[in-house]
C-alpha cells in the first residue's frame, strides 16, 4: 500500500518514516510538507493511506472529510484520541505498528450523535416555486404538532429565511456552524441555532450568495449529524440545482444541496401549477430521482389559483400522469396572507393563521410526519 506522511515536523516523524521504508507492505510515496500538499496528493490518485499529525497546522474537519472522499485512509500517529475524534479521524496507530493501515477496511464513517432525527429536504427546480415559504410553514407546522423543529437555510444561491423572519444579523448561522464544526468544536452547532416559535429553531442561511464557499463539506457534515442530535426533525431550505461541480475531491457552489438530498430521509418538491412550473417540476423530478435513486419524495404544488383555468383535480392528473406520482399537497396562493406574514417577520401560521394556505401546510405536515416516522422524533417535552 502507498502511503504519504503529514507530520509538521512532529517528533514521530523520522521514526514512522524509517519504519515505513523497512516495513514489506506500506511504501512511502511522499512526504508532504503541508495540508495543501496533503491534498493536492490525495487528488492524484498516488496514495491510498496518509499517516498525519493531529497538529498540523490547517489540519481540519473538511480536510480530513476530502482525504477520505478521494479514497485515501487517514490514520492519525500518536494522536490525542479527543482531537481525533473531533476532527473525524477513525483511525489511530502508534510507531511500530504503522503497516496495520494496510489491514484496515476502509471506512468513511464518523461516530454520530445517539439520536438522529430525521432530515426533510425541500426542494424544488428553479423559477421561483416557493421553497423557502413551504420549508419555513412545513417546519413551523411541525412545531406546532409538538415536535422539536430546526430549520435549516442551505440555500446558497438565494437564502430567504433570515429576511422572511427579520433575522437580519450579518452573522449567518449556517457559517458560524461550519467554522465551528471545522475547528472540531462541533458541541457549539446548537449554540447558532436562533429560537423562532415555540418548538421552532432557525439556522439562518448566507447573508450573501458569495459566501457560499465558506460551508464546506466537511464541516456541513458534522453541522447536519449535531442538528439531528439536538432536535426531532431538521427542515432544510435548499438551493434548485443538482449539476455537481469542483475540482475532484473539492466541492462546487452545489454540493451543499447534494450533500442534503443524499442524506434526506425525505424530500418535498415543490413546483408551480402554470405550464412552465409545470414541466419543470417534472424535469425536476426526473432529475432527482437519477441524482438520489430511492430516495422517498412527496410532491407540493405551490401558488395554486383559479386564474389559471384548471382545478386542483386537472393538476393533480397532468402531475400523475407526467411524472407518476401525485401531489400530497396543493397549496393556494394566498397573497394577503404571506404578504402579512412577510412584511410581519412572521411564520405565516402565526401572521394569518386562518390562511388557506397555511391550512394546506397543515396536511402537507401530516403527510411528512407520517413518512419520517414520527415515533423516532423528540418531542418538545424531552427538550
Amino acid at each position: 500500500m502507498d502511503v504519504v506522511i503529514a507530520a509538521g515536523d512532529a517528533a514521530w516523524e523520522s521514526a514512522a518514516i524509517g519504519e515505513v521504508e523497512a516495513s514489506s507492505v506500506i511504501r512511502l510515496v511522499r512526504r508532504c510538507v503541508d495540508v495543501a500538499d496533503l491534498l493536492a496528493t490525495a487528488e492524484t490518485g498516488r496514495a491510498a493511506a496518509a499517516l498525519v499529525s493531529v497538529d498540523l497546522p490547517g489540519i481540519d474537519v473538511d480536510a480530513v472529510h476530502r482525504l477520505e472522499r478521494s479514497g485515501v485512509r487517514v490514520a492519525a500517529v500518536a494522536g490525542d484520541a479527543a482531537r481525533c475524534e473531533a476532527l473525524g479521524i477513525v483511525r489511530q496507530l502508534r510507531l511500530g505498528s504503522l503497516d496495520e493501515i494496510a489491514r484496515e477496511a476502509p471506512t468513511t464513517a464518523r461516530p454520530e450523535p445517539g439520536r438522529v432525527a430525521p432530515v426533510v429536504a425541500v426542494w424544488g427546480p428553479n423559477g421561483a416555486p416557493g421553497r423557502s415559504t413551504v420549508a419555513l410553514g412545513l417546519a413551523s407546522a411541525a412545531a406546532a404538532r409538538g415536535v422539536d423543529t430546526v430549520l435549516v437555510d442551505a440555500d446558497t444561491h438565494g437564502g430567504a429565511q433570515g429576511q422572511l423572519l427579520s433575522v437580519l444579523d450579518d452573522v449567518s448561522g449556517l457559517v458560524a456552524a461550519c467554522r465551528a464544526a471545522n475547528q472540531g468544536r462541533g458541541h457549539e452547532v446548537a449554540d447558532h441555532l436562533l429560537d423562532i416559535d415555540p418548538g421552532l429553531r432557525l439556522l439562518s442561511g448566507l447573508p450573501r450568495a458569495d459566501m457560499w464557499p465558506q460551508v464546506r463539506p466537511g464541516a456541513l457534515d458534522v453541522v447536519l449529524a449535531q442538528l439531528r442530535s439536538h432536535a426531532g426533525l431538521v427542515v432544510v431550505d435548499c438551493a434548485f440545482s443538482l449539476e455537481p461541480g469542483g475540482a475532484p475531491g473539492g466541492a462546487g457552489r452545489n454540493q451543499t444541496t447534494l450533500q442534503v438530498i443524499e442524506q434526506a430521509d425525505l424530500a418535498v418538491v415543490v413546483g408551480r401549477p402554470d405550464p412552465v412550473g409545470l414541466a419543470r417540476l417534472v424535469r425536476g423530478l426526473h432529475e432527482l430521482a437519477e441524482t438520489a435513486p430511492g430516495l422517498d419524495v412527496l410532491v407540493a404544488v405551490n401558488m395554486v389559483r383559479t386564474t389559471l383555468g384548471w382545478g386542483e383535480r386537472d393538476i393533480r392528473a397532468m402531475i400523475a400522469r407526467l411524472a407518476g406520482l401525485e401531489p400530497a399537497a396543493c397549496l393556494p396562493f394566498d397573497q394577503s396572507g404571506l404578504d402579512l406574514a412577510a412584511v410581519s417577520g412572521r411564520t405565516p401560521r402565526e401572521a394569518a393563521p386562518s390562511s388557506p394556505f397555511v391550512a394546506r401546510v397543515e396536511v402537507l405536515a401530516a403527510h411528512v410526519l407520517d413518512r419520517v416516522s414520527p415515533p423516532a422524533m423528540l418531542a418538545l417535552s424531552d427538550r
